[in-house]
């Protein structure tokens, strides 16, 4: 039997834990913490064999198909055994962190989430989850707009398919007053480290946070976290432009890139070329690249 490969990432409100395990003890009976809270549970492979108890009750025996999702109570006194090789991506989060998502959206509290004892396929949570991935692989790289943005996806999906909820009385309309987008670019433009929440930004403007994250995407086209990204390729740029001898991990320090092959990475996938390659065509040095 091997050892598990392990990669996590936790936050205030939420814990992300990806595990990986080849040859898994078929025998051992594994006890989960309990907590208020809820777990999100993707199969990121096909999960041949699995037992499931709820306090004394066997609550599933059987598999679990590529791309299905469970969603338990962590009060439930939940214990299992994994029979068989598996590769999921567990993202726990507290009631108190749905709460406050639906008092922002005007739902009552939910009480469980309804779902088909052999999961359900669910292919939104499945891409939303593959998108929380390289942030578990590399948290230095992910900043916090990011997080918060899939964070909030994955939470309102949950809760509008599988939570019991009271529809909103009222309906709220997405949009921003000039003032407080420009409140919300100045704040990005100065956090260009990352460390800047969607929360932060929201009360700054007097809104929720779902309702900030819908009007700022419809007044810009990008949610936050993409319009931060934008802003440090922009910061970048400026810097390749006037300092033609400043080092490139310099740049990406200075631009709240994690390192070199970070800044690397996202100006070529926005740009369309390297950081290096543009710097020496703006400055009409342009050469070869074989």
């Amino acid at each position: 039997m091997s050892a598990p490969q392990i990669t996590q990432l936790n936050g205030e409100a939420f814990s992300a834990v990806r595990i990986r395990h080849t040859t898994p003890d078929p025998d051992a009976v594994i006890e989960m913490p309990c907590a208020d809270a809820f777990s999100i549970i993707v199969q990121l492979q096909d999960f041949e064999a699995h037992r499931l108890w709820r306090g004394r009750r066997l609550s599933y025996s059987g598999g679990y198909r590529q791309g299905c999702v469970s969603l338990p109570f962590m009060g439930d006194q939940l214990r299992c055994q994994h029979r068989s090789g598996y590769d999921n991506l567990r993202l726990t989060l507290s009631r108190q962190m749905l709460d406050a998502l639906q008092s922002e959206q005007g739902s009552k509290r939910i009480g469980v989430f309804r779902y088909a004892a052999g999961g359900v396929e669910d292919p939104i949570l499945y891409h939303l989850a593959q998108a929380l991935l390289p942030a578990l692989q590399r948290p230095e790289t992910a900043n916090r707009l990011y997080l918060d943005h899939l964070l909030l996806a994955i939470s309102s999906h949950a809760i509008e398919r599988y939570g019991r909820i009271v529809p909103p009385s009222g309906k709220l309309h997405a949009s921003l007053t000039p003032a407080q987008l420009a409140i919300a670019k100045e704040l990005i433009a100065h956090h260009l480290d990352g460390e800047l929440s969607v929360e932060r930004i929201a009360q700054e403007c007097s809104l929720t946070r779902s309702h900030f994250s819908r009007a700022f995407k419809q007044a810009t086209g990008m949610a936050p976290h993409a319009w931060l990204l934008q802003m440090r390729v922009e910061r970048a740029q400026t810097l390749l432009r006037a300092l033609p001898l400043m080092p490139m991990a310099q740049i990406a320090q200075e631009c709240g890139f994690a390192d070199q092959p970070h800044l690397t990475r996202v100006f070529t996938r926005m740009v369309g070329e390297t950081p290096s390659v543009w710097r020496k065509r703006q400055n009409g040095t342009m050469f070869f690249v074989h």
